[in-house]
């Protein structure tokens, strides 16, 4: 297998973290995201995720999963053992405010789709499949299983 770098979207990585199945389908949404985090402790592939990835985490987690701080903190500590975490600079942001003028983008999608293209060539791995469908305009953009199956 090649070393390949893949850059986690949020829901990714909240889909290891909290052991995810989807509602309707009971899918283990978390299953494919641990092969990966696998694979990237296993220094078969490198694993990056941007700073403001950090900061969807913390917000998820103390929102809508009601995570404790101290199980949060935890959580993020392991994140940064395991993935590269990146720091958006001047650059990247102008990119990702033209990116989100010209694409129907948030604000944090626009910034990992700007690392991305800066850091090409990459995957981008989501759940978001319209997030996916703009990324492949500029990179190889795929959910989990879809990268797995590549291997």
């Amino acid at each position: 297998m090649e070393s390949s770098k893949v850059l986690l979207d949020t829901d990714v990585i909240v889909n290891w973290l909290t052991k995810e199945i989807e509602t309707a389908s009971n899918k283990e949404l978390w299953k494919a995201p641990y092969e990966i985090i696998k694979l990237i402790e296993a220094k078969k592939v490198s694993g990056i995720i941007s700073i403001t990835t950090l900061f969807e985490i913390r917000f998820l987690l103390r929102r809508k999963k009601k995570y404790s701080l101290r199980q949060i903190e935890e959580d993020i500590r392991k994140i940064t053992v395991i993935l590269d975490v990146i720091i958006p600079d001047e650059i990247h942001l102008i990119k990702a405010n033209t990116l989100q003028a010209d694409l129907p983008l948030d604000p944090f999608d626009a910034i990992h789709l700007s690392l991305s293209i800066g850091l090409s060539p990459i995957t981008l791995l989501s759940r978001d499949r319209e997030f996916i469908h703009i990324s492949r305009q500029f990179i190889r953009g795929m959910t989990p299983e879809e990268f797995l199956d590549t291997l």
